[in-house]
């Protein structure tokens, strides 16, 4: 059962005092008045049904579970009924089927593990900095609380015992561009926690370029814009602009200008339309928030899915932050076999880090960087998920600076061509009649730990940012922006002709990131103030990368899927138009019958198109479409 839903907090778990037996997982039916429970660093939501009637608790995404007394990560819910054997919890991304395994049971969302619950402290570990970079040496702190016997060792060497805290320095004898690890251990009667941090040593002097090989778009585009580079403030991601302000503004786009208008047949499609990106740090986390455009109700009002369906929500469309701390290996956007994801775009600019996540939470949030040749690799991954400590969140409504600047026609019929809107006198698209309910903003924070950074390495050097949206293997729109987005907009699409072949081609970027912090300053010198503590969980298990999303959502799929009438990978309510559309002879650009037949009579009917649009509303239907 996959269920669409909102990317919410994805932030690292806390320290909790449960102990951690792993238990096997039976399916099984509950019990009404058992109690089911799950570790999360958010609220989740408890979402059960019965695998066979199809009934459930709630609608999705099911009810919001209590923080258990005295915890600080433990979430409970009272199982209603004696109907259910299977369970979702999601609030962060979602986790998949699992079966109910019994009363007393917790379901640990950063581990993907069930357990037996108990009120049992295990001893707790405590680190003043979790791992990351430095340039001289490292100072740690080690705090260990509720142990009879506690030790650390560096490299593997011989324990040494910790009681209650010790003061640590090390690293300073190690070469530039190699490690140092640090294991800590400590056991009391319920049972032994372990952590354990890795510290690199960077080099002394900075790069000495910033690998950007053509210069900034400039006129209405602008790249850190009045010499702004963000600012210190601590953000809170909760899907609300009001602690952002325009002094944090570091990268201006226009609205309008998707790959869609510089076409006459493809604005029935949604918009990929990046408008403006924001920056703030504080010592634990880089804050980014950038706001997206979606002004279909003045450019082409006749086109409704664009407009009932705007939020990207909906979609599992790659979005990629290329970093540039200056502190680790360079790439250049590339992997070793191609493009990340296989999206058909590089950059010259200078990286170190890659952020990638998809618009619907379906998959991510990645932390990648680069290897010892200065690559991308899918393997090269060194946070996700959970662990990776990013936070997500998104909302709609009016841009920051109260403005929508662009130009408010679209098509070739309309004289669009790609770049038009660079040097163009733009017009405000609130003053014209656009819903701001229309526009998205996404919020995150990242921490700065998992970036190799610290607060006084942004302020001290200042950081790089591009960030690229992506739909079908190749970007749509950037900030900062490159023409490299829209160069081949007017062409169709080699699967789908009312399409933009914007969503195959390669593209390469050649424009510097926006900065955050300070201007690039060749061969800076990174200051060795250290990351500022923070507690994570008792023990990080070791996780293999997930599989990277297929990045073709247009391209024809060999698996039949029900409703999916236009073979984009997706039952949305333009399937059922289509199918409509098909129903009383208007032309089409792709159909497949057999999708198109959901009640499998060999006829194709308006009961069909009904039974998609009761599957879109979680109306029970007695076929598998899989919305």
């Amino acid at each position: 059962m996959k269920i669409s839903k909102k990317l919410l907090a994805i932030i690292l778990a806390v320290l909790m005092t449960v102990s951690m037996v792993t238990v096997a997982v039976v399916n099984v039916s509950a019990t009404a008045g058992d109690k089911v429970y799950c570790r999360a660093s958010f609220t989740p939501n408890c979402y059960m049904w019965n695998d066979s009637t199809k009934e459930n608790n709630k609608a999705w995404p099911g009810v919001a579970m209590t923080k258990v007394s005295g915890e600080t990560d433990v979430y409970c819910y009272t199982v209603p009924d004696d109907k259910f054997d299977m369970i979702i919890f999601n609030g962060s991304g979602q986790t998949d089927d699992l079966k109910y395994p019994g009363g007393n049971k917790l379901y640990d969302y950063a581990t993907r593990t069930w357990s037996d619950y108990s009120a049992d402290p295990v001893p707790v570990i405590s680190v003043s900095n979790e791992g990351g970079s430095f340039k001289d040496s490292v100072n740690v702190s080690i705090t260990v609380t509720d142990a009879t016997s506690a030790y650390y060792s560096i490299d593997g060497g011989s324990h040494i015992t910790i009681n209650g805290s010790v003061n640590l320095t090390i690293g300073a004898n190690i070469a530039e561009g190699t490690s140092v690890k640090l294991d800590i251990s400590a056991t009391n009667s319920y049972g032994t926690s372990t952590k354990s941090c890795t510290y690199k040593k960077r080099s002394s002097a900075g790069p000495v370029d910033d690998g950007s090989t053509s210069a900034s778009i400039g006129g209405n585009y602008a790249t850190n814009p009045g010499g702004g580079y963000g600012k210190r403030k601590t953000i809170s991601v909760d899907g609300d602009k009001s602690d952002w302000d325009s002094s944090m503004l570091i990268a201006q786009g226009v609205a309008n200008d998707d790959p869609r208008v510089y076409a006459h047949w493809s604005m029935h499609e949604i918009p990929i339309d990046d408008y403006a990106m924001y920056a703030a740090w504080d010592d634990t986390n880089l804050y980014i928030m950038y706001e997206m455009a979606n002004v279909q109700d003045v450019v082409a009002p006749g086109e409704d899915f664009p407009m009932t369906q705007g939020n990207l929500w909906i979609y599992n469309l790659p979005v990629f932050m290329y970093i540039f701390t200056g502190n680790e290996n360079i790439t250049h956007g590339e992997t070793a076999g191609g493009t990340l994801w296989n999206t058909g775009t590089t950059l010259d600019a200078h990286a170190d880090h890659v952020i990638a996540y998809s618009t619907n939470a379906s998959n991510g949030p990645f932390i990648y960087t680069a290897n010892d040749d200065g690559e991308l690799e899918p393997d090269v991954l060194v946070k996700k998920g959970a662990e990776s400590g990013i936070n997500i969140e998104w909302g709609n409504g009016k841009t920051l600076s109260g403005k929508l600047m662009g130009l408010t026609k679209a098509g070739t019929d309309n004289k669009r061509v790609a770049g038009d809107a660079v040097d163009a006198t733009l017009t405000d698209f609130y003053t014209v009649g656009h819903k701001a309910s229309m526009d998205m903003f996404y919020e995150i924070s990242i921490p700065l730990k998992n970036l190799d950074i610290s607060a006084a390495d942004i302020e001290a050097n200042g950081i790089g940012i591009m960030k690229v949206s992506t739909f079908g293997t190749s970007g749509m729109d950037c900030l900062p922006y490159d023409l490299s987005m829209s160069d081949n907009a007017a062409k169709p699409y080699s699967a789908d002709p009312s399409s933009s072949a914007e969503k195959e081609d390669e593209d390469h970027i050649t424009v510097p990131m926006a900065r955050i912090g300070k201007a690039f300053t060749p061969g800076a010198v990174t200051p060795t103030t250290p990351v500022q503590p923070t507690q994570t969980p008792t023990q990080k298990p070791t996780q293999a990368p997930t599989q990277a999303p297929t990045q073709s959502p247009s391209n024809p799929q060999v698996t039949v899927r029900l409703g999916d009438v236009d073979n984009d990978g997706y039952v949305l309510i333009f399937d059922a138009t289509l199918l409509q559309r098909y129903l009383v002879d208007i032309p089409v650009a792709v159909f497949n019958e057999e999708a198109a037949d959901v009640d499998g009579d060999g006829t194709l009917t308006i009961m069909d198109a009904t039974f998609i649009q009761r599957a879109l509303v979680d109306i029970s239907v007695p076929y598998d479409i899989q919305v």
